[in-house]
């Protein structure tokens, strides 16, 4: 693997193009300095610059391709094509379970076509499967796991619980032993850390772990 693929910031990446001719980092919408104190900046305002540079950027389906597939220190902290650290790492609990995002559809997800009608879908408080399904039936073949990228990459939570209705009384931690208990257990059975299935299902920690204590419980 070439080693500009490690390098998310291009600017010294110049130096290092390939012989078959240079490499996409090279097309990054990232390369400046300015760009660069963002993309690794902790306030909601960097990281919002960071991610409208990632939505801007021609190679952002390469960037968080290659750079998701190398296990290096860089790819724990700072934004990589659009998504914040904590989002990767929702994406890495999916494999476990074999959600794999279509990145190309997400993208499309952000079209004028897509776009506004995948924004009434979330703010009607749907989980990202319930998007996914509508979705499908109107044309546009989608799982929840690409739902949760394109949310993420328009700046929305794109949490895998749906929001709760209104006449729905049930403390967190319940609606979770309730309505996710098969997700929580094929995580936890495939190795995922509490601190895991939290992060994928977008809640705390300790609400999570009542929950799994409870089933747990009952078991």
């Amino acid at each position: 693997m070439s080693t500009a693929v490690l390098i998310r910031r291009p600017t010294a990446a110049a130096d290092l193009a390939t012989a078959e001719g240079s490499h996409w980092t090279h097309r990054s919408a990232c390369r400046t300095a300015e760009a660069d104190r963002d993309f690794y900046g902790t306030s909601a305002a960097a990281q919002a610059r960071a991610r409208a540079t990632c939505l801007s950027c021609p190679v952002r389906l390469e960037c968080l391709t290659e750079r998701s597939a190398v296990d290096v220190e860089e790819n724990w902290w700072g934004m990589v094509g659009g998504l914040d650290a904590e989002q990767r790492r929702v994406l890495e609990v999916a494999e476990l379970i074999g959600e794999r995002p279509d990145l190309k559809r997400a993208q499309e997800l952000l079209t004028p076509r897509w776009r506004y009608r995948l924004y009434n879908l979330r703010a009607a408080g749907h989980a990202p499967q319930r998007i996914a399904d509508i979705l499908t039936a109107e044309g546009i073949a989608v799982d929840a796991i690409t739902v949760r990228v394109a949310v993420w990459w328009t700046g929305g939570p794109g949490r895998a619980i749906s929001r709760r209705a209104s006449r729905d009384r049930r403390p967190l931690w319940q609606r979770l032993r309730d309505d996710y208990a098969d997700v929580i257990c094929l995580l936890r059975a495939r190795g995922a850390r509490h601190v895991d299935v939290a992060a994928y299902l977008g809640v705390r920690v300790t609400t999570l772990t009542r929950a799994t204590q409870e089933l747990e419980a009952a078991a």
